[in-house]
């Protein structure tokens, strides 16, 4: 490690095999750019509470990258103490800060973001992202709006409504996903087909063996996998 053109630099790579933590947060306070964007990545996987506010100070530091992979990090070492940081990031002028600030909070399953991710679901740059937040978290009271993206035009975004509704699991959203099988899009249907399965409800069974006769055999593939999905809960 060491400074050159006036710039801290340090090796950061050999910092992490070390496991030199309080190198790797001096790195992400005083070094370049890079320095600093390398050591937030290096924190995340080494997965340290020490480096928590740090981590934390970083994401108000000027550039992108530094800001984006502190929440990244963050997300990564899963402790609920900066959940309040990462909710005012789901702001950031940057849409890919704000894309790992609301991976982080999923990863975190802190029901304090819940309003939070929910409002991001209007936003478009990070909408997918917070719908699969929502069910990481598995709150049932996002329910209703997850159900509300499933009328939206871009199938990803239905795609990823489907999946975290699948990992909520609550009956409520039975109907809507049941729906969602008939829908245009290949990939929203079978992932309807898996959320289906998740919920393991009985209801929904004659639903799937209608869609046994989808055009497309993957789909076919995961309708099957859900109805022994539903058997297997109800054994």
């Amino acid at each position: 490690m060491g400074i050159l053109d006036g710039k801290y630099r340090p090796d950061v790579r050999k910092l992490e095999r070390e496991g030199n933590i309080k190198g790797l947060i001096k790195a992400l306070k005083q070094g370049d750019d890079q320095t600093r964007w390398e050591a937030a990545r290096a924190l995340g996987r080494k997965r340290d509470q020490d480096s928590l506010v740090s981590l934390e100070e970083a994401l108000a530091d000027g550039n992108n990258d530094v800001r984006s992979n502190a929440a990244l990090a963050l997300g990564e070492i899963g402790d609920p103490q900066p959940v309040p940081i990462l909710i005012k990031t789901l702001t950031d002028d940057e849409w890919h800060v704000q894309v790992h600030a609301a991976e982080a909070l999923g990863k975190i399953q802190d029901a304090r973001a819940l309003e939070a991710l929910i409002n991001a679901l209007d936003n478009d740059k990070i909408r997918n992202q917070a719908a699969m937040a929502l069910g990481m978290i598995g709150d049932p009271r996002a329910v209703l709006h997850l159900q509300l993206a499933l009328d939206d035009e871009d199938f990803s975004f239905r795609s990823a409504a489907i999946e975290a509704l699948g990992m909520i699991g609550d009956p409520l959203a039975l109907e809507s996903l049941m729906e969602a099988l008939q829908d245009g899009d290949v990939s929203v249907r079978r992932h309807a087909a898996s959320a289906l399965g998740k919920i393991g409800d009985q209801r929904a069974v004659p639903a799937l063996k209608k869609a046994l006769e989808d055009e497309r055999w993957y789909v076919r593939l995961q309708v099957e996998e859900a109805l022994q999905d539903i058997q297997a809960v109800q054994k």
